[in-house]
């Protein structure tokens, strides 16, 4: 696991190297940066390196062939490299390390493009081919590794981090509207957008080519989505208890020790149940995260570290519990730095602390849950999307009667906070088309509320269809599919790479430690793609199939226990700890001078949500990270670029 960055059409090892120490918590392990030139192209291909397989000198990178013709710049970890490397050994071919790097290199040159649907892993890579004079660039099936793109004149550059690119000479940073407003709605900029109009993510299974004679670009991977019926639900259950199996088992290969995010959730309990074996005679550490319980009441949290620590014990793990304490302001300005964009998800704070207690015990790789609600269904929307169907058939007049109800429970507090937010959430989409409704159950700030945010330049960038464009592609794209299966195609597309695996990147990184995901192997994803929707969601119970394949392998309660989520106390937080800093940096003249959204508004939404009138603590959360984005990416970066130069 590592961080990589070059640039096509140019020899320029000292901005190639100013990319790669602008990156350094990524790998700082190793670090190696090297020109090329082949007739009229070339390429400069830097990296930072983060040991976890063959932590010898010969995982070196960049990395090249026995003859020097094909050299890459390698980030992530190729779960079946044994395999292929046996299969390329057959073939001829010698190897120099034990490393899953040099397992691509010869893969390239035996397979070229056919290399990459064979890749079972998390990855980014570039490859230099001095043979074709070639820049071939490719990102992993769901998008677990980042890679961005920008095009600085006739140069093409790329990073693992988007403040490396900010070191690249020329490169304009003119900021996205379009970008800016689709982050308001959901909290995160959609693949492949970002807030920088010129700066692109490399989408997941997208590779791109580039030569002398232009670029090609293109897809590797799309789900098979079956949709047979509902089959024997016992041999299902054990079908895909023994995918799961494998897949934990695979991903747990490492020189170094492998430990776990630990919820006591399903996902991450069930992680801690399929690797008991491969683990045996092993004190793995696994860590959870806690809150106050003034902050459980506001938020209607549930309490991880009963059931965490119940897991912890039941399994013989060495258990570590993080109470998160009220240092958010000091916290928000490092990890928006970290995140390259602030993605407005107070997941991350939690994720950074999580990171960073895991590396502060030697951890270097952590096995986490992540994935599983979008490949087995186990969001609220997806439930609100079922009930949905159903009051969409209730008489009108019945419909609007609920929605009354639900616009006078708006100042409740307490326990019944939470379920006063969802009921006012539900009914304000429910009645809606499945799309429409699905998007509103989705989103985090409506038209109203963007419209007034943004003025005149709403109806301008709606115009093209945003803030929905991307999502609406996604569910246009599975238009014949079960409804259950066109959410998970929506969030396989959205939700997963640019918002969930997007913050666990770049904060387990930011403490030089890799995560992994195996609910979202290739062989548990594929398995899912071919089972009966209606055993993924099953009447009111969501993960159904998941639940009985562990049924016997953990215990009940943490099964059937209430969904938690992997949050922290945002309305706490807006309320109490951020108060001062919002009432700072959201004040009328620093929006005024920030000139994007209007002040007015962002005054009302504030004044209203104090008051309990609605609840706006996502938006607001949303509107701080992005002025302190603005004044960490866009107003210090030039005196940064100066300080490296």
């Amino acid at each position: 696991m590592c961080g990589i960055a070059g640039i096509w059409n140019q020899r320029d090892e000292a901005t190639v190297l100013r990319m790669t120490q602008r990156m350094k918590h990524r790998g700082p392990d190793d670090h190696g940066v090297q020109a090329f030139q082949a007739g009229a192209a070339s390429v400069t291909l830097g990296h930072r390196r983060l040991s976890i397989i063959d932590l010898s000198p010969d995982g070196h990178q960049p990395m090249t062939n026995e003859d020097g013709t094909v050299w890459i710049t390698f980030n992530g970890e190729i779960y079946n490299f044994p395999e292929l490397r046996k299969l390329l050994e057959d073939k001829g071919h010698v190897f120099r390390s034990r490393s899953d790097t040099e397992v691509i290199v010869h893969g390239y040159e035996e397979w070229g493009h056919e290399l990459l649907p064979k890749l079972n892993g998390i990855f980014a890579f570039g490859i230099w081919d001095s043979r074709k004079q070639t820049l071939l660039l490719a990102r992993d099936r769901f998008g677990v590794k980042p890679l961005y793109l920008a095009r600085v004149g006739d140069r093409t550059c790329f990073a693992s981090e988007i403040k490396c690119l900010l070191e690249v000479p020329g490169l304009n940073r003119e900021l996205d509207r379009e970008a800016v407003l689709a982050m308001a709605r959901y909290r995160y900029c959609p693949e492949p957008l970002t807030l920088f109009k010129h700066i692109r993510k490399l989408p997941p299974a997208g590779w791109l080519e580039i030569s002398l004679t232009g670029e090609t670009s293109g897809i590797y991977f799309s789900t098979d989505w079956k949709e047979p019926a509902a089959a024997n639900e016992a041999q299902a259950a054990a079908e895909l208890r023994d995918v799961l199996q494998k897949a934990a088992t695979r991903q747990l290969i490492a020189d170094v020790p492998v430990g776990f995010f630990l919820s006591g959730g399903l996902d991450s309990s069930a992680l801690v149940a399929l690797t008991r074996d491969a683990l045996a005679g092993q004190r793995s550490k696994s860590f959870t995260i806690g809150f106050r319980a003034e902050d459980q009441k506001s938020e209607g949290q549930v309490d991880d570290l009963i059931y965490a620590r119940r897991v912890a014990q039941s399994f013989g793990l060495d258990h570590q519990e993080i109470i998160l304490e009220p240092k958010i302001v000091d916290l928000l300005p490092e990890v928006i730095w970290h995140l390259d964009e602030p993605i407005a998800d107070p997941a991350a704070i939690t994720s950074h602390l999580i990171c960073g207690a895991a590396a502060s015990q030697g951890i270097k790789v952590l096995l986490s849950g992540q994935g599983g609600d979008e490949v087995f269904a186990g969001y609220p929307w997806h439930l609100g999307a079922s009930l949905a169907r159903k009051y969409r058939c209730l008489p009108s007049p019945v419909r609007k009667l609920g929605e009354l109800f639900a616009s006078r429970i708006g100042g409740l507090g307490g326990k019944l906070a939470g379920p006063a937010r969802r009921i006012r959430k539900f009914t304000a989409s429910a009645s809606l088309p499945f799309e429409d409704s699905l998007l509103g159950f989705l989103s985090y700030a409506d038209d109203e509320a963007l419209r007034s945010l943004f003025g005149s330049q709403f109806n301008e960038i709606s115009a093209a269809g945003w803030p929905d464009k991307l999502h609406r592609q996604l569910l246009h794209e599975a238009k014949d599919l079960h409804w259950i299966n066109q959410m998970l195609h929506l969030d396989m597309g959205t939700f997963l790479p640019s918002l969930n695996l997007a913050y666990t990147d770049k904060t387990s990184m930011a403490h030089s430690l890799e995560v992994r995901v195996p609910l979202i192997d290739n062989e548990v994803v594929a398995h899912m793609a071919h089972v009966a929707p209606t055993l993924k969601l099953k009447g009111r119970t969501r993960k159904h199939l998941f639940k009985q394949a562990m049924r016997g392998v953990l215990d009940d309660e943490i099964i059937d226990r209430k969904k938690g989520g992997f949050g922290a106390p945002i309305r706490t937080w807006i309320k109490q700890d951020l108060r001062e800093m919002i009432g700072d940096l959201l004040s009328p003249d620093r929006i005024k001078q920030r000139g994007i959204f209007d002040p007015v508004a962002v005054a009302k939404l504030i004044e209203r949500n104090a008051r309990g009138e609605q609840d706006y603590s996502y938006l607001i959360y949303f509107l701080l990270s992005f002025e302190i984005w603005c004044q960490r990416f866009l107003d210090e970066v030039p005196q940064s670029l100066a300080e490296a130069a």
